[in-house]
């Protein structure tokens, strides 16, 4: 479906033709309200796009979990660590505050905090994807903003969740505003398509308008629905994007229709393995899968800090209210499958 009317074709040009040098507003062509915020920047001296780090939209992404302090505080020291850890272990970048990192435990300003102190510790921002989804434009606007001055690869963003039976206008509505008020060429979108959870997701027509309005912002979609049917109707039909699966067990089902790789929760503790799917190690798949469709069966964040935390330290365990620890039934449940699986990967010794 192409845009339609002329907001979408305002919208559009807003991003797509500008002179070398100009100043970005979301209110362009409109009374600049006082105080706005206003985007100042030159294509020959942007410091993110013009960067070799920037990390290409495709391959094992992990989904990362979010370490808490005995506070309950995100511990950015850890994070800064398990990050590189799972690079090391095979992931081509990761994903922050999304469903695995409990994006939703934390506030505006806990979120940017963490990235900041990220950036600071030397951390690789452009191997970074960080959830700036909010139900508020406003708030989503505020953290892909700062996404982008952090230097991130880009931003995952989850539709706006709380109102349902949104209509397809409204949707659209809530992330081209997000998008006009950002009001930088630099914003690279993951769209996170997990209906069950949100109660909203993308469709093929959304996402093609979408995508044609802002054909260099609307770069990829991550597809937690787990309908095979849904992932190959976004690799045939959603045309030069990047379409990830978002578990490992169809990664290679996605990669045969076109899919370029998957961002997955259980990599926190099985990249390894899935890296060498990716790679084309296709011995590797069965255990892959049966791995996955295991570990899943378990409250999935819970589950992922409790074997963290048996792997390095007790501090790993801590998660945020509603979320609770495992409890005794599921503990006993996690050692039986850990002995059918046999030894996670990422914890094996490579020596």
């Amino acid at each position: 479906m192409q845009p339609t009317g002329e907001k979408d074709r305002q919208v559009a040009q807003n991003l797509g033709n500008e002179p070398e040098s100009v100043v970005h507003s979301a209110s362009r062509g409109r009374p600049e309200p006082k105080g706005a915020h206003v985007f100042a920047w030159s294509r020959k001296n942007n410091p993110i796009r013009n960067s070799s780090f920037m990390t290409d939209l495709k391959g094992l992404w992990a989904a990362s979990v979010t370490p808490l302090s005995s506070d309950l505080s995100a511990d950015s020291k850890r994070l800064a660590n398990h990050l590189e850890w799972l690079y090391k272990n095979g992931c081509h970048g990761s994903v922050l505050f999304g469903t695995t990192g409990e994006a939703n435990s934390f506030s505006v300003r806990e979120r940017r905090a963490v990235l900041d102190e990220l950036a600071a510790s030397g951390a690789e921002m452009g191997r970074i994807i960080v959830g700036t989804g909010m139900c508020a434009v406003t708030d989503s606007v505020e953290l892909s903003r700062h996404a982008l001055e952090a230097g991130c690869a880009g931003v995952l963003m989850l539709p706006p969740f709380y109102y349902k039976d949104v209509s397809e206008e409204g949707l659209y509505a809530a992330i081209a505003s997000t998008i006009d008020k950002t009001a930088s060429r630099d914003l690279r979108i993951m769209l996170y398509h997990y209906p069950r959870m949100a109660g909203i997701g993308y469709s093929v027509p959304v996402v093609q308008r979408l995508r044609s309005a802002f054909p260099s912002v609307i770069a990829a979609i991550k597809d937690s629905s787990g309908d095979t049917d849904n992932l190959t109707q976004y690799c045939k039909e959603l045309k030069g994007m990047a379409v990830f699966a978002g578990n490992e067990a169809l990664l290679p089902y996605a990669l045969e229709e076109g899919g370029v790789g998957c961002v997955s929760a259980t990599a926190n503790l099985t990249s390894r393995l899935i890296r060498q799917v990716y790679d084309g190690e296709k011995s590797a798949g069965d255990r892959m899968i049966r791995t996955r469709k295991a570990l899943e069966g378990l409250p999935l964040v819970p589950m992922l800090k409790h074997v963290l935390a048996d792997a390095f330290s007790d501090d790993w365990r801590a998660v945020r209210p509603p979320l609770v620890p495992l409890s005794n039934s599921n503990l006993a449940r996690l050692g039986e499958i850990l002995e059918t699986v046999g030894d996670l990967p990422n914890f094996v010794s490579e020596d």
